[in-house]
C-alpha cells in the first residue's frame, strides 16, 4: 500500500466525484467509490479534505440544521429596584382547574430576577391582569417603570396613572 502521487489522487477524484456522471457525491459515497480504485494510508483524511474544499459540493450542500436566532437582552440599570422592570405574558392551553385554564407570568428583569405566576383565565382582559398586578405586585413594590410584554396579553393602558 504505496500512497499515489498528488495528480493520482486527483484523477481519481475527477472520476469518482467531479465528473458529471459521478454527481458530487458526499464523503462516505466518494470514499467507497474510491477504494474499489485504489486505497492508500490517510485516504479518509485526503477525501474528507478534498470534499470540504470542493465549491460545487459546498454551494449545494443540504442545510442540516436552521442557524441559531441570537438571544434579545433585556437590559436594566445597575440601580433599579424590584419590579420596576418586568415582562408579562400568558401560559394557555392549560386543562381547566376550578375555573382557571391559564397562567399569567410576571417576570421581574430588575435586581430580583423573581418570577410570580398567577394562575388566571384565557378570557381575562387587560383590568383583570391590572387587578391581578395590583393584588399580588403593587403592595411590595409598586407601578413598574418598564413593562415588556407581547401583543396576546392585554394593553397596559389598563393599569392605573401613576400617582
Amino acid at each position: 500500500m504505496t500512497t499515489p502521487s498528488k495528480m493520482r489522487k486527483r484523477d481519481l477524484m475527477t472520476l469518482v466525484h467531479d465528473h458529471p456522471t459521478a454527481g458530487h457525491p458526499g464523503r462516505d459515497e466518494t470514499l467507497q467509490q474510491a477504494q474499489n480504485h485504489l486505497v492508500w494510508k490517510g485516504m479518509t483524511a485526503w477525501i474528507t479534505d478534498y470534499i470540504t474544499g470542493c465549491a460545487t459540493c459546498q454551494q449545494n450542500k443540504n442545510l442540516t440544521h436552521w442557524p441559531r436566532v441570537p438571544l434579545y437582552c433585556i437590559t436594566t440599570s445597575e440601580d433599579s429596584l424590584p419590579f420596576q422592570q418586568i415582562t408579562m405574558d400568558l401560559i394557555t392551553g392549560l386543562p381547566n382547574v376550578r375555573g382557571k385554564d391559564a397562567i399569567l407570568t410576571i417576570v421581574d428583569h430588575g435586581c430580583l430576577r423573581a418570577a410570580l405566576f398567577l394562575p388566571c383565565s384565557i378570557t381575562i382582559t387587560g383590568p383583570g391582569i391590572a387587578a391581578l398586578y395590583l393584588k399580588h405586585v403593587y403592595p411590595w413594590f409598586g407601578l413598574p417603570k418598564k413593562v415588556i410584554t407581547s401583543v396576546a396579553v392585554a394593553p397596559i393602558s389598563s393599569f392605573p396613572a401613576k400617582q
